[in-house]
């Protein structure tokens, strides 16, 4: 009867313990994360960034949860559910390899689950992968988006997360290597940057968690102990890869020559000269030798420039003055680089860019520039400057050539472009990328985004695309942009109307390049020129009062407005321009109105408040240009002129709220648009009228 009874007792203890153990496991099969019940486990002998990337992870399910999962750096079944972060380039896996999954190259990942041991795998075949596994997972179960910081996302809490046990995603190596934003025209981002370590450093994070790797800066190098600067460094703790402007060689520039010579060297700058090859010599190795010892993951760029944005000839007295001997300093000074770097690397081919920009690119276009080749050498062609299109150089590219190429274009401008409000779109993107890889095999993309919050649908598309060109669609991806940011119910029309905002731009020329749209268009920053260079001669009136502005290499390039009258040319184009962005706007706060509220800021921030910002933008360019031609009706055209401005204006400045509550301070202290400034302008005609 006793042993009865003990095995009686033996079979409730089991039936417990199995009972216990299968408390996570649900009836279909799942894995059931609930507050308390699982912890992320990580090596001690991880790499900082992923460690980093745990840190988010653990904050994200916070958010929703409301509960911050432990971090160990054992898997222990007893405590419920491990959620295994797995790096094959690290050391310590922690888990027997025979576990795992297959992945594909660098940067691969993938997230699965295994039941029986209460497990799931965030596993990365190297330090970026596992980044982008674990903000994968936070995407896809958490819903945190991977704008959630520029589209003031609101969490929607979740008192439980549930696994399948037949989840398996896998994402292969993706097709473009380096994959770059470039922030440069920051004359908006950098104040807010200023203001908390959150918006210091959250933008890198966004990068990471939409898969991109690359952060294309200025000169880094400093002096006199060869460090790279604050900038590189916050790239290091995120895992993130460092490469330079086209006018930076070797992650310095001509900008930083004398103080190299002051600070380093405690002597009087030599003078730039051609003939002194051995002083430029000594400049390229303190650079390099900093990358080297700074340990930064790095793209090299090699590039012969002046001091800054301009070709070397401005800044050596002794520059020859035929493009094809200034071709041949520039073919061997960017040897001399690449021989530097690959003695200090002591790599046989590492991988190096070079960048066809400005005369670059006309001198490579003329045959005159023979760039290095190689296995690993990035060709960088440029978009066409001021619009954007494939150039001549990439066009007239001989393909057989033993290179990979890069494509650098901006979807702002420093000075004619996109500025204030998005203008080239993601299908003139998808355009410009298609023809590069038509030429050859894309390895590296930079896009220009300057303030970066303007542009973050279009930015997102490029990180899109970049991963895998053959699946990327434009209109497909807008889609689903839509969906996850506006929802499922709206999303086919918020789609709609961010294609009709960007076709609403006048396009003030017809394409020239073979079955491209919207190859030319009147961008922000080219009505801000308009305002300034008639403002000048208000009281001088010309059909053509428009004029180049400095450094333009192709006559016409700064505004290409067809025909020869440009001042009935603008009246007639902004008059079109009104119409469609004013039918734009009404659609806008049509749908605005139906949209949940955690969704209506950021269809405002991001479409609804630029496109009445261009609709009134053009009426007030309209108005002017109507003053300067119509001296008759010049008062009314003024005031309606400023009128429209100020709402242009208020129209921006009423989304500055949360984390961007002063975002426009840094367009009123020579901002690159300046709307102050150009009331102020306005404010002065009609004054003296």
């Amino acid at each position: 009867m006793k042993n009865y009874s003990r095995l009686f007792v033996s079979l409730l203890i089991m039936l417990s313990f199995i009972s216990i153990s299968s408390l996570a496991i649900n009836a279909n099969s799942s894995l059931n994360l609930k507050d308390g019940n699982f912890q992320i486990v990580v090596s001690g002998h991880e790499v900082e960034p992923v460690k980093l990337a745990v840190a988010t992870l653990s904050k994200d399910f916070e958010k929703v949860m409301h509960y911050k999962p432990e971090i160990s750096q054992r898997a222990d079944n007893a405590k419920g559910i491990d959620i295994v972060v797995v790096n094959e380039s690290t050391d310590d896996l922690l888990i027997d390899k025979l576990l795992l999954r297959s992945l594909d190259g660098f940067e691969s990942h993938r997230i699965y689950c295994d039941v029986l041991k209460r497990r799931i795998y965030i596993h990365g075949k190297d330090m970026r992968g596992t980044i982008y596994a674990l903000y994968t997972f936070s995407e896809q179960f958490l819903e945190v988006p991977a704008l959630w910081y520029f589209s003031s996302w609101e969490p929607q809490y979740k008192k439980q997360v549930m696994i399948s046990s037949d989840f398996d995603y896998y994402q292969k190596s993706p097709q473009v290597r380096y994959r770059a934003w470039f922030p440069n025209d920051t004359d908006l981002f950098e104040p807010w940057r200023k203001l908390s370590k959150e918006n210091d450093e959250l933008w890198l994070e966004t990068m990471l968690r939409l898969k991109l790797n690359t952060v294309e800066l200025e000169a880094t190098v400093t002096y006199p102990d060869y460090k790279l600067n604050s900038r590189a460094a916050l790239l290091r703790k995120y895992g993130l890869i460092l490469t330079s402007h086209h006018h930076v060689a070797c992650n310095n520039n001509l900008m930083n020559w004398e103080g190299y010579w002051r600070t380093v060297r405690k002597m009087e700058p030599p003078k730039l000269l051609l003939s002194d090859e051995e002083s430029l010599r000594e400049f390229w190795q303190y650079s390099i030798e900093t990358v080297c010892r700074d340990k930064q993951e790095n793209l090299w760029q090699i590039s012969f420039r002046g001091i800054n944005d301009q070709p070397f000839w401005a800044a050596f007295s002794d520059a020859p003055e035929t493009d094809k001997e200034r071709a041949e300093v520039i073919n061997r000074m960017i040897r001399i680089q690449l021989d530097m770097i690959k003695e200090a690397t002591g790599e046989k081919d590492p991988f190096v860019r070079m960048t066809f920009y400005d005369e670059l690119s006309d001198l490579l276009a003329k045959d005159y520039l023979q760039p290095p080749t190689g296995e690993n050498m990035l060709w960088t062609f440029v978009a066409g400057r001021r619009d954007h299109y494939p150039y001549d150089d990439l066009v007239a590219f001989d393909t057989k050539k033993q290179v990979k190429l890069g494509y650098y274009m901006n979807l702002q401008f420093t000075s004619t472009g996109a500025h204030l409000a998005p203008a080239e779109g993601p299908w003139k993107m998808e355009f410009n990328y298609r023809y590069v890889n038509t030429r050859g095999p894309l390895t590296f993309s930079v896009v220009n985004a300057g303030n970066l919050r303007e542009f973050v649908m279009e930015m997102a598309a490029n990180a899109r695309m970049m991963w895998d060109m053959q699946l990327y669609d434009t209109d497909s991806f807008l889609l689903d942009f839509c969906t996850q940011y506006f929802g499922k119910k709206h999303a086919a029309k918020v789609a709609k109307l961010y294609h009709d905002y960007y076709y609403a731009y006048w396009q003030q020329k017809p394409s020239a390049f073979p079955n491209m749209e919207r190859q030319f268009i009147f961008q922000d920053l080219r009505y801000s020129r308009v305002f300034d260079q008639i403002g000048k001669r208000f009281q001088d009136f010309s059909p053509n009062p428009l004029y180049d502005i400095g450094f333009e290499r192709i006559p016409g390039r700064t505004f290409r407005i067809d025909g020869n009258n440009q001042v009935d040319s603008l009246i007639a184009g902004m008059e079109r321009a009104v119409f469609r962005f004013g039918e734009v706007s009404r659609r806008c706060e049509d749908l605005l109105k139906q949209l949940p509220c955690q969704d209506q800021r950021f269809f405002r921030d991001n479409l609804a408040a630029p496109c009445h910002y261009m609709e009134a933008l053009s009426r007030s360019l309209y108005h002017f240009v109507l003053a300067y031609k119509n001296t008759d009706e010049r008062v009314e055209n003024l005031d309606a002129a400023i009128r429209q401005l100020e709402e242009a204006r208020d129209t921006l400045y009423a989304t500055q709220e949360g984390v961007f509550a002063t975002w426009y301070t840094g367009d009123s202290f020579n901002g690159k648009f300046n709307i102050p400034a150009k009331l102020k302008l306005l404010y002065k005609l009609r004054k003296e009228i």
